[in-house]
């Protein structure tokens, strides 16, 4: 693996059609010039998802997620920007040499050697558990759990020896050091500098990637010692919150089933599959993230939560619908009877009796009328307008009227109230809050926030973006701008970018805006992306320009005086006469240009801006 050649990333991009691929995953309808549908990012409800075909970038107004192919590809993928163009050149005949340097290929021998230790690492422990003697207590452990060796082999199960070193050793044997063994997170430096293993005396239950690689591994105990499950720390493979357990098991059935079933922890996903249900996987006992969500949203949008019947169990459903929802998900309940756990359920009951349990799982806004009324008559006015508060965000959340209109029976119902009544309080609660979406703390501290970040723009703001969108299209132009304006001609830190990289790269014959996506972060390919979708307000790009220096000119000079304003008060109050004067002076010319320039006297404008360079010593922005 090396680094690919900047002219194979462009031809791979000009030979993908954005289109294409994006309509894989998205249905799209073409507005104009442009398709648009509902975005796969986020809880879409009415469509905001937007590709230009002849810019090749993909853009959404409602979560300001944007970029080019190789970004929607990655996104939805969960693949990197290296593995995205290898797919695309694929697909679009390119063959994709590469360029190594000595920094790559370090890199990339590390990324290597890591994925060897976690894949020997797994070898061993599995070897121990069918084989070592003090691995007894483990294979009693596992027995007792319905799980046999053909289990063990099945799901890779393994198990970690009490000793302080015993894979530390194993490995060094391979030839791995022991650095590079706590870089793959399966030991510990401790502060007198002697390494240990992570895993002692803990049936190990390696974690794969979609890809199905070894990414981690989670460690039980044989006993009720706390705690109770060790996972691997976060490594550059391992993140608990991005992975599901089982899913490179589960997928072909969840295409087949059309649903997925997430349950809690490794056992219970065992279980399952050993008993047919093989479209289950599992949280690695974390609470469900957005990540997850979007990674099971590749496979399936139908999705049932099977979570154990205590306490946190029920707090992690509710938290875990609220995300799944949010995201564009249909979410079913699967309700465990008697305090059971999945695992203990299905090895009760079996399959037949968990497909009933399926079959009856009640919808998202069910579920939580029966965890908000706690499953009695709820008497109390207050009670009903609390029950009424929990579940509206939720139906405010639901894109179709249709699903809207029969959660709302099921409200009334349950609270023994009319249709109508209930449609009323819903409607002074959509009035109320603006339809805004109640939103889990996990959520709304993701880049996917359906909450836009930017606010309302202003003068400026419109002035600048208009400007930069310009030399988008016409670099030539950015060479006045520089001259105006200088090096760093925008307010926004991520326009100066852009700027930067567009003047960077306008030399080129082949020159296309959508090239500058590969040298920004997230971010700032999401702003560049919201800018290729505007418009250019006319045909002549030389005029158009001078409106938009004059604006931002205009907006300097209004900010100057109300800078003015403050600076005369606090020399008055100090007494300094001379700069009073001074700032007076300077604020009086500012207020006849404006005077002027509203009255439209272009002469008289002119003048009065070169005495407020004399006055001033000021280069005014925006004067042609």
């Amino acid at each position: 693996m090396g680094l690919i050649p900047d002219e194979i990333i462009e031809t791979v991009r000009l030979r993908s059609d954005i289109v294409e691929v994006v309509s894989r995953y998205v249905q799209l309808k073409k507005k104009g010039k442009y398709f648009t549908g509902s975005c796969p990012f986020h809880h879409d409800r009415a469509p905001s998802f937007t590709v230009t075909p002849d810019k090749q970038i993909f853009y959404c107004f409602g979560c300001s997620t944007g970029g080019d192919v190789f970004k929607f590809l990655m996104l939805k993928e969960n693949v990197t920007f290296y593995e995205a163009v290898h797919m695309l050149a694929r697909q679009a005949g390119v063959a994709v040499p590469v360029t190594e340097s000595p920094a790559r290929r370090e890199k990339e021998r590390r990324r290597e050697a890591l994925h060897q230790i976690n894949s020997l690492a797994k070898d061993f422990y599995s070897r121990v558990l069918q084989q070592h003697r003090e691995a007894a207590a483990a294979r009693r452990y596992l027995a007792a759990r319905g799980l046999n060796r053909d289990a063990w082999e099945r799901f890779e199960i393994g198990f970690a020896l009490p000793e302080w070193n015993s894979l530390l050793g194993f490995l060094g044997r391979e030839g791995y050091r022991s650095d590079e063994v706590v870089e793959a997170g399966l030991a510990v430096k401790n502060e007198a500098g002697r390494y240990y293993d992570r895993f002692r005396n803990r049936v190990i239950f390696p974690i794969r990637d979609a890809a199905a690689r070894v990414a981690g591994f989670g460690g039980r105990v044989l006993d009720d010692s706390l705690p109770k499950y060790v996972n691997t720390p976060e490594t550059p493979f391992f993140s608990k919150g991005r992975l599901l357990y089982g899913l490179h098991l589960a997928r072909p059935a969840i295409r087949e089933k059309k649903f997925v079933v997430v349950v809690e922890g490794y056992l219970d996903v065992i279980t399952a599959h050993l008993h047919g249900i093989t479209n289950a996987v599992a949280t690695l006992g974390t609470a469900f993230t957005v990540e997850q969500g979007r990674l099971l949203m590749n496979y399936s949008r139908d999705v049932v939560i099977a979570y154990d019947a205590d306490a946190a169990g029920v707090a992690a459903t509710i938290r875990g619908l609220d995300i799944l929802q949010e995201l564009g998900c249909q979410v079913r309940v699967l309700s465990i009877p008697d305090g059971k756990d999945p695992d203990d359920l299905i090895r009760k009951h079996g399959h037949r009796f968990w497909e009933e349990l399926i079959s009856k799982a009640p919808s998202l806004i069910e579920y939580k009328l029966q965890q908000a009324t706690g499953g009695g008559t709820v008497k109390t006015v207050a009670g009903k307008l609390e029950v009424m508060r929990m579940v509206f965000p939720n139906l405010a959340g639901m894109n179709s009227e249709v699903e809207k209109e029969e959660g709302l029976k099921a409200v009334a119902q349950v609270l023994s109230l009319s249709w109508e009544t209930v449609a009323g309080e819903f409607k002074r609660f959509n009035k109320k809050q603006g339809n805004k979406w109640l939103k889990p703390d996990n959520f709304t501290k993701t880049k996917h926030n359906i909450v836009s970040e930017e606010e309302k723009p202003d003068a400026r703001a419109r002035a600048e973006a208009g400007l930069l969108r310009l030399i988008l299209e016409e670099p030539s132009l950015g060479t006045a701008v520089l001259g105006e304006m200088g090096e760093e001609p925008f307010r926004r830190p991520s326009y100066n970018k852009i700027f930067k990289y567009c003047m960077e790269a306008a030399g080129r014959p082949s020159y296309r805006p959508v090239e500058i996506l590969g040298y920004l972060e997230d971010e700032d390919q999401a702003v560049l992306s919201r800018l290729l979708t505007q418009e250019i307000p006319g045909a002549d790009p030389v005029q158009i320009m001078k409106g938009y220096l004059e604006s931002l000119g205009r907006c300097s000079r209004q900010e100057r005086r109300k800078m003015l304003l403050n600076e005369i008060s606090k020399a008055e109050k100090s007494g300094n006469k001379s700069l009073y004067s001074q700032l007076w002076r300077e604020y009086l010319v500012l207020r006849v240009i404006a005077e002027a320039e509203k009255a439209g006297d272009r002469n008289r404008m002119e003048n009065l801006l070169q005495e407020y360079r004399k006055v001033s010593g000021a280069n005014d922005v925006g004067v042609p």
